[in-house]
């Protein structure tokens, strides 16, 4: 009896022991907010199958996904330390830190902006010269760069007609055929109207991409606010380790499937998406690299991307204070592929 009740001591001890041990582990994660441009899109799927595969928790990391409404939004919260991580705009994010946003770019996903404007196939907009008499909607966030790239072709503007709508109308005004065509990027609401077309619900497209003909700033990809940068600098190295292996994993052909149905269903997103936000994964991986980053590990961003985006910006009239391309990007979280 005595051996019983000792060895009943003993399990008791170790059991409580454990039970110690697993709070402390718990108590000793980092917790990181991320939060996301938008609703759910083919670029963010890497971060939903890095928390489902239980990456963020083995790097030590309590990571919470949150969705965004905006870039503009979500370079707001990260600046003022409501959240530690975004994803958004780039070209934004750029002129927003000229005039005083505390944000920072830490890995590139869309690195040549991926604009493209897009039209339907019977009566398509092939090249710059094709804008002469059409119509073109946009958003009014995105004509100073349309107005800039018709200026660059040396392209008429008196004969390009630009109806300025908003984003949620957007793409209903170019598929009513109210105008001839929509300036967009290619990873989002385009490739909704794609899969439409494939289900035979409306008509085929034809996208005219900006970096063919000279134009391709920096695009969408991570931001960080100065906690992430300085407290919080080791959750977000490892962070950025866990993340980048999500990249390689769900970019591999075999796990695509997986990855989109896990952001699917993680994100709370309607299952009718699925073929949409599959297209939006497989265009982001045709944009993860420039010509100058080509060699690097996905995420590297170059000095030289930077100063074309920052030269974008002067010419739009969307920088507020000068500023040196390498205020804005660092490429110190970035893992090196092993």
């Amino acid at each position: 009896m005595m051996k019983t009740m000792r060895n009943s001591a003993l399990f008791a001890c170790a059991a409580l022991l454990l039970g110690f041990a697993s709070a402390n582990a718990h108590a000793a994660e980092d917790k990181l907010s991320v939060r996301l441009d938008w609703r759910l899109t083919g670029y963010q799927v890497p971060f939903y199958w890095a928390k489902a595969k239980g990456y963020y928790r083995d790097s030590n990391l309590d990571v919470e996904i949150k969705e965004g409404s905006g870039s503009g939004a979500t370079i707001n919260l990260v600046s003022s330390g409501q959240d530690d991580i975004g994803f958004a705009d780039y070209l934004l994010m750029a002129s927003s830190a000229s005039k005083g946003m505390h944000v920072k770019a830490i890995y590139g996903v869309v690195q040549d902006g991926a604009w493209a404007i897009i039209s339907h196939t019977d009566k398509p907009i092939k090249t710059p010269d094709d804008l002469i008499g059409r119509s073109i909607a946009t958003t009014a966030d995105h004509k100073a760069l349309l107005d800039l790239f018709i200026k660059m072709r040396n392209l008429p503007a008196d004969k390009i007609t630009i109806r300025v709508v908003n984003g949620a109308t957007r793409n209903t005004v170019f598929d009513q055929e109210q105008v001839d065509g929509m300036f967009s990027i290619t990873i989002g609401s385009p490739m909704d109207l794609v899969v439409r077309a494939q289900q035979g619900k409306g008509k085929p497209l034809h996208f005219m991409p900006f970096a063919e003909f000279g134009l391709a700033p920096q695009g969408q990809g991570i931001i960080a606010g100065e906690t992430a940068l300085t407290t919080k600098r080791d959750a977000t190295t490892r962070f950025m380790a866990a993340t980048a292996k999500a990249f390689r994993e769900a970019s591999k052909p075999e796990n695509i499937a997986e990855a989109v149905a896990i952001a699917v269903r993680d994100s709370g997103a309607s299952e009718e998406r699925t073929a949409s936000v599959t297209l939006q994964w497989e265009d982001t991986l045709k944009h993860l690299h420039t010509s100058d980053t080509q060699g690097k590990p996905t995420g590297w961003m170059s000095e030289k991307d930077w100063s074309a985006s920052l030269d974008i910006l002067r010419k739009t009239d969307r920088l507020g204070s000068p500023m040196e391309a390498k205020a804005l990007f660092t490429n110190e979280f970035i893992p090196e592929t092993p």
